[in-house]
């Protein structure tokens, strides 16, 4: 391996600084490629470049060699170069996600683990500027659409409706296509998604939720579960001991991140959640309200949505009847009139289809996809991917107090 001693000449494209003869050659075709010189090809990898960096950078882009160095060492030559506003790309042997991450979070562009090709190496620094040449609102029309569903009460299927939502989005039955779709379970405390489809969970939700900045499509590839074609899955129950409030605070951004690669994102959001983090809901489009058919289920919509008007007043709310459980056996009509919004569905029990389904480890749509529940489903997505007349403060009907006067308290 002839590498040369660094330089502090003009600012360079691109330098390289390798300790093996693997890296050498690679970076050789590297700099070749981007316009460098053999003068721009050092010793001393990661570690060699962190010394001699300067502020400002002498070269826009520099490639090296992580070597023998411990992973926190390696991230610290990352931040320090960073700050000169050189891009780095780190090049190592080391093929696990952790140091992936590491790395990413410490300022690397991008890190390879061998075998890499020089074009690979090529690519991601041609991609490196091209989120800041592209003006923010072209890129805010990419996102997919979002969907939250989150029940009024418990044990009125709502991680279930949006687990059929997700498999009907993904299969593309009906008159709309089939869409790359992402199920996220965001009860970090008892969420079940994983396990109801009999499928591993997936730790990469939560180091996402710890650093979603650095969230991108090699990272979400890598770590969500793949159910279908296209569907993929993040449901990760956190342990006891971990901080789940500041996690949850985190969603936001993530689903920003997640809706930059997939057509379609549906949220199985618990109540407290959007309670304790009311700014959650101006990260989706719309949100399904699963209602009891009772007095309890209207009176939490109700508040939720007081809560909904001041903090996301552009949100599409679609009020859902599920009659998983009966309670005080309101009709739709019922419910609409004292919520002021009209229910645009109703989910019916659908105890033997449920368990047919649950044993089968499929989703309900997808073990009987002509049963009434999965026509709810239909039904639900097409209104809830098209535009609706009704938004949170409008007026169906005027409210009978006398009937829903423990509702309205």
């Amino acid at each position: 391996m002839t590498v040369s001693s660094p330089s502090s000449s003009a600012p360079k494209p691109v330098a390289a600084y390798v300790c093996t003869d693997q890296g050498a050659d690679i970076a050789r075709s590297v700099v070749d490629t981007l316009g460098g010189d053999p003068s721009t090809l050092h010793g001393g990898g990661l570690g060699g470049a962190a010394r001699v960096c300067r502020t400002p950078a002498l070269e826009k882009l520099v490639l090296a060699e992580m070597g023998n160095m411990t992973l926190d060492a390696a991230c610290e030559c990352v931040t320090e170069i960073r700050q000169t506003g050189a891009h780095v790309i780190v090049l190592g042997d080391k093929p696990d996600l952790a140091t992936y991450r590491a790395l990413r979070n410490a300022g690397a562009e991008e890190y390879f683990a061998y075998p890499v090709t020089p074009e690979e190496i090529i690519a991601a620094n041609d991609n490196i500027a091209a989120p800041v040449q592209q003006p923010v609102a072209e890129t805010a029309t990419v996102h997919g659409t979002c969907i939250g569903v989150m029940g009024c009460n418990g044990g009125v299927g709502t991680s279930l409706l949006a687990q059929n939502l997700a498999f009907h989005a993904a299969a593309g039955k009906g008159n709309g296509p089939a869409l790359e779709t992402a199920l996220i379970d965001a009860d970090l405390r008892f969420g079940s998604q994983a396990i109801d489809l009999d499928r591993k969970d997936t730790p990469g939700l939560l180091e996402a939720l710890s650093a979603p900045d650095r969230v991108d499509d090699t990272f979400l590839g890598a770590t969500m579960e793949k159910l279908t074609e296209r569907l993929s899955l993040y449901s990760q129950q956190a342990h006891i001991s971990q901080n789940v409030d500041a996690m949850d605070a985190a969603f936001p951004p993530l689903l920003d991140a997640i809706r930059a690669k997939f057509d379609a994102v549906v949220v199985d959001l618990p109540r407290t959640t959007l309670v304790a983090h009311p700014e959650f809901a101006r990260a989706l489009d719309t949100l399904i309200l699963v209602i009891p058919a009772g007095y309890a289920g209207v009176n939490v919509a109700s508040r939720l949505m007081s809560v909904l008007k001041a903090e996301a007043p552009a949100l599409k709310i679609l009020p859902v009847l599920s009659e998983f459980r009966q309670d005080a056996k309101l009709t739709a009509k019922d419910i609409g009139v004292g919520i002021g919004l009209d229910v645009v569905a109703t989910l019916p029990e659908s105890a033997k289809a449920l368990t047919r389904a649950h044993r089968a480890a499929k989703s309900l749509t997808e073990n009987q996809p002509r049963a009434p529940y999965a026509k709810a489903t239909r039904t639900i997505w097409e209104r809830a991917t098209k535009p609706v007349k009704a938004t949170v403060g409008t007026t169906a009907q005027k409210p009978r107090l006398g009937f829903f006067k423990r509702a309205t308290a």
